[in-house]
């Protein structure tokens, strides 16, 4: 498994599977049983990695008794950042998670939502070069879950390299360039559109004059197509109904 600049990669699989294990691993919290995990060419632990690191771990919470503007500048410190960086990429993240408002306000008594915002903006606070993200939109609505969505592709298009696990399987789908099915093991890897090409034995035609759905194979789509005499909509296989697929073979 590997995780190149410029690019997302996305870890799913059914709960039990070892991906939450696996990226404590990668971030250096748990010491691996075999083989060897490198990041920038070294191990997770030494101290320099972990500088260059970004972590949001499925169960964590803000340091309660600080305000959110607090708790972002204290970690940053911890993380290195001197204070003049610090300050000004507190003020950027603040920003773009929609956390101005509330920057002076004890993290206790944030909305879960809010907090998972604060805990995001914590792992970025020290511009990581590798961010490892363990089902980062939990909690969050729609339009938070945009947001995060748009703020990890414009990290990705500057070269940054981001590692997460998600129950969200359009999450994966929009934002992935690779994507690992595990469950204790690599089942299946491939490009979004590679694993669709694999999987994709049938098609859903939605006939929208009658509001009636057809499941046909590849070499049917046209002839109930051209039968049509008013709006359609061709579609494949979701990557929900992929993954259901592959792991429920298992």
């Amino acid at each position: 498994m590997t995780v190149r600049e410029n690019e997302i990669v996305s870890i799913l699989g059914p709960n039990g599977a070892g991906k939450t294990t696996l990226l404590k691993q990668i971030y250096g919290e748990l010491e691996p049983d075999k083989g060897e995990i490198r990041i920038l060419d070294k191990r997770p632990t030494d101290v320099k990695v972990k500088k260059k690191i970004g972590t949001l771990p499925q169960e964590v919470r803000p340091f309660t008794q600080l305000t959110v503007y607090d708790n972002l500048f204290y970690i940053g410190r911890i993380k290195g950042v001197n204070k003049k960086t610090l300050e000004e990429r507190i003020e950027e993240l603040l920003r773009k998670l929609d956390l101005e408002h509330v920057k002076m306000k004890i993290a206790r008594d944030l909305s879960g939502g809010m907090k998972r915002k604060l805990l995001l903006a914590m792992a970025l606070v020290n511009n990581p070069q590798l961010l490892v993200l363990d089902e980062p939109t939990t909690g969050l609505d729609p339009e938070g879950r945009r947001k995060i969505w748009d703020l990890l592709l414009d990290m990705k298009r500057n070269g940054k390299s981001i590692l997460l696990t998600t129950h969200y399987l359009d999450e994966a789908e929009k934002l992935s360039n690779r994507i690992y099915f595990l469950n204790k093991k690599v089942i299946f890897s491939g490009t979004p559109l590679e694993i669709k090409a694999k999987f994709t034995e049938w098609y859903e035609v939605i006939d929208y004059t009658n509001n009636k759905v057809y499941k046909v194979g590849g070499d049917k789509v046209k002839d109930i197509v051209m039968s049509i005499k008013g709006k359609f909509e061709v579609k494949t296989p979701s990557l929900e109904d992929i993954y259901l697929q592959i792991f429920q073979s298992e």
